[in-house]
């Protein structure tokens, strides 16, 4: 889900945010031909390098968040030049069953999704509003302790606690990565309950669990993708 996600909204952000500058044409125009700038030239070479080096068939995403890492200031610029209309239709496209009403600055909110999501290891030092805890269970209990043997297929529960400091809303954003290795598993909106406080999400990689230390992070969806709660755990045997 995660590369359906990320990919085509980055090339669509990319290509529509030049003008679609690589774009071949097989149209006649008696227009006369425009260099491009230097500035435009520059784009263009980003968006076929870019565009060259995705790993398609990869196995994990971290190929491709290394590649936009080294890339963020062209990334950025690259959402610099989209236009609003452009934005829009792409995060539309994105996250289709998905309500975008709160995202007012959808050019922020790319900036901030982009940073996330190649940036993902928690920061013990980033203030949150609320708190979070992983457990095997669907009910929350401060008694529930995560077990150190898991299952590879195994649902896990991510319960966070907004302690009342941020609205309550029926979706956020969230994100379950591999500390270790700082790849994400999964980076997504999700549908909660706007009635509670205290809400959860499960996942399962579809690789399997491996041992090892993870990371997950939940966030407002609105234009700063605001953190609200954070946490990690470790699995330290995995059943198959």
């Amino acid at each position: 889900m995660l590369m359906k996600f990320i990919v085509p909204m980055l090339i669509g952000l990319v290509c529509l945010g030049l003008g679609y500058l690589i774009a071949p044409s097989n149209t006649v125009s008696d227009d006369p031909t425009v260099i491009e700038s230097n500035r435009d030239q520059t784009g263009t070479r980003f968006i076929q390098n870019f565009q060259q080096n995705i790993p398609e068939q990869s196995e994990n995403n971290i190929e491709l968040q290394q590649q936009l890492k080294n890339q963020m200031t062209q990334v950025n610029a690259v959402i610099d030049q989209a236009t609003p209309q452009q934005l829009d239709q792409y995060l539309k496209q994105a996250f289709p069953s998905y309500d975008l009403s709160a995202i007012k600055n959808k050019r922020e909110f790319a900036k901030h999704l982009v940073r996330e999501f190649v940036d993902a290891k928690n920061n013990p030092h980033e203030p949150m509003s609320g708190r979070a805890t992983v457990m095997a269970q669907q009910e929350y209990g401060v008694e529930n302790v995560l077990p150190r043997d898991i299952y590879a297929e195994q649902q896990l529960f991510a319960h966070f606690d907004t302690l009342g400091k941020t609205p309550n809303s029926e979706q956020v954003f969230v994100r379950w990565s591999d500390q270790s290795t700082g790849e994400v598993l999964f980076f997504m909106p999700q549908r909660i309950s706007a009635q509670r406080e205290q809400n959860w999400v499960s996942f399962s990689p579809v690789a399997g669990w491996k041992p090892g230390h993870y990371d997950v992070k939940y966030y407002q969806m609105n234009d700063q993708l605001s953190p609200i709660a954070q946490t990690s755990f470790y699995i330290q045997h995995v059943i198959e």
